[in-house]
């Protein structure tokens, strides 16, 4: 039976990557005033690395996961 983490995993991963793809094609910025200083955050770069990272992190529990031999 198909572990449900395996198309999870992917999926963020596809999608993470298209986002941090995307972020670092279109340069489409934030910007974020802070007690007078302005910070700038490319969001779509950004939350893509962290939703890919995300997936690895799925992907690296299926693998870490053993199943139990039936013998």
């Amino acid at each position: 039976m198909l572990d449900i983490r395996i198309p999870i995993s992917a999926l963020f991963i596809v999608v993470g990557l298209l986002l941090v793809g995307y972020g670092v094609v279109v340069p489409a910025s934030v910007d974020v005033p802070v007690n007078g200083t302005i910070y700038t955050f490319n969001l779509n770069r950004d939350w893509g690395a962290m939703i890919l990272l995300f997936g690895i992190f799925m992907g690296a529990l299926v693998r870490m996961d053993k199943p139990k031999s039936s013998e």
